[in-house]
């Protein structure tokens, strides 16, 4: 049974302008009457379904077009697609929790290009750069180091972001970078490779540091644990 235009339009739910223009492009076959007109027989109302659907899937036409010529299957065309639309994801969700944030701060336009530039180029090497110069590089430090590395994931949520950008403002300071590098000195002369680092003694010595610690060591543990997601760090008791 052939079609009008109008028809198969109406049975795949799309405009007449549509079939045409998918016709013109030579996605789908029709016949001419006498009088002209194209005529569609019921391979074509399929057809048009699927190329429909590709589209609202965001599939270009020439991507399209190799799926209904075979010359790509449909499972790797949606699988390749499927990753492609992976990163759109990430790199929204990363643009979502950075307007959010300066929305919320009321930032000016400056603060926003200098928040974009930190997401792109310093991000990691702000961190790197504060451990290497408060902890050193001494290998028996490594999982400390780690512990203490916040890692902002591609689809970062708002207050993750709002964690990162205390945190870089945060190591950025002298005045903290000091302070740290006071309380690691501590806790290797305290526990470095002294075998009586269980001794009961040396526990409280230990606990004594840390609680009376710069509180902004506290914060700056409280915010590595929401930059990865972690859940949030006891303090010890004063």
């Amino acid at each position: 049974m052939d079609h009008s235009i109008g028809a198969v339009a109406g049975l795949a739910g799309v405009s007449v302008k549509t079939v045409r223009h998918y016709s013109d492009l030579g996605l789908l076959a029709s016949r001419r009457t006498s009088a002209g007109h194209r005529r569609y027989d019921e391979s074509a109302v399929a057809r048009l379904e699927l190329i429909r659907t590709l589209r609202a899937l965001g599939l270009d036409l020439e991507t399209v077009r190799a799926v209904l010529e075979r010359e790509r299957t449909l499972a790797d065309v949606l699988a390749a697609h499927a990753d492609a639309l992976a990163v759109q994801i990430r790199t929204l969700q990363a643009q979502y929790a950075v307007v959010s944030v300066v929305a919320h701060r009321h930032s000016t336009p400056e603060e926003l290009t200098d928040m974009t530039a930190q997401f792109e180029q310093a991000r990691q090497a702000l961190i790197a750069d504060f451990l290497t110069s408060t902890l050193g590089d001494d290998p028996a430090l490594a999982a400390a180091r780690q512990n203490l590395t916040p890692v902002l994931a591609p689809d970062a949520r708002p207050e993750q972001v709002d964690a990162w950008l205390e945190l870089a403002a945060l190591v950025s300071s002298e005045d903290f970078r000091a302070a740290v590098r006071r309380l690691a000195a501590g806790f290797q002369v305290l526990a470095g490779d002294n075998p009586l680092r269980a001794d009961p003694e040396l526990r409280r010595q230990l606990i004594d540091l840390r609680r009376t610690a710069d509180p902004r060591w506290h914060r700056y543990v409280e915010l590595v644990a929401v930059v990865n997601g972690w859940a949030p760090p006891s303090r010890v008791a004063g």
